[in-house]
């Protein structure tokens, strides 16, 4: 049900989502709210189900752990440019929801991607953030530039990478799968890399090119080779791979 990943650190289940037990804090990230619209401003057409299956999944992992906070880390929403009438409308219906399931304290630590948002969300009276410190943790999104050494903090968790890794099965066939990845800094705090909650996101394979990495943090700051990949999928759950320069050595690149 539960993989402690660091000390005190969960993923529950096989879903993209972290519980931090001292905190009794549940963090999603990257779901995109509004994409649909989005694309369909430009000509693309797909139904509007991403929010009905983010819920899904919410209650499915509300059903295992009933934290008092929920922290999303970053962009809950899709468009860069403005907030569209999908965006405002599915950022309420989510926050009622968790309001319905007892969660009270809903923190957005800000995105890249969550412009036009802060008027709703201080009526609806959540939090919004560009970094979130809990102690000896900190959480940011992954976009801003930041030095490591001024995040007071010995973990850092970050999302915008949308992570994935490739996997081939002993056919060569390849299999694409979500993951979140733990690594280690040049300041020796550890970073986590989440996975992304929106359905859309097919994931940003992780590879040992540095200038693939979307953050800041991870690009200029991470030692890539040990960053170690965990599988997260709700049929396989959790599985622990080698780091990447292992995984670079045994041929998965």
């Amino acid at each position: 049900m539960f993989f402690e990943i660091i000390s005190g650190v969960y993923v529950v289940a096989g879903f993209p989502a972290i519980y931090l037990r001292h905190w009794d804090s549940l963090i999603i990230a990257d779901l995109h709210l509004g994409f649909e619209e989005s694309i369909a401003s430009k000509g693309f057409y797909v139904p509007y189900v991403q929010l009905n299956k983010i819920i899904e999944k919410l209650k499915q992992v509300l059903a295992l752990v009933k934290p008092s906070r929920v922290i999303i880390n970053g962009d809950i929403k899709h468009e860069f440019g403005r907030l569209l009438r999908q965006e405002r409308e599915e950022v309420i219906k989510l926050v009622e929801f968790l309001r319905s399931n007892k969660i009270h304290y809903i923190t957005i630590v800000r995105g890249n991607h969550d412009n036009f948002i802060s008027y709703i969300l201080k009526k609806l009276g959540v939090g919004f953030v560009d970094v979130l410190t809990l102690n000896s943790i900190v959480l940011t999104h992954g976009h801003l530039d930041l030095e490591p050494n001024l995040l007071k903090g010995e973990l850092i968790i970050i999302g915008h990478e949308h992570p994935a890794v490739i996997l081939r099965d002993e056919l060569g066939t390849a299999h694409k799968f979500s993951c979140l990845a733990i690594g280690e800094l040049n300041t020796g705090q550890k970073v986590l890399i989440m996975p992304s909650l929106s359905i859309y996101a097919t994931g940003n394979v992780l590879t040992l090119d540095r200038k693939s990495y979307l953050s800041p943090l991870i690009r200029k700051h991470c030692a890539i080779e040990k960053l170690k990949p965990y599988i997260i999928d709700e049929e396989l759950g959790v599985l622990e791979l080698p780091d990447l320069e292992t995984l670079a050595t045994m041929g998965y690149f």
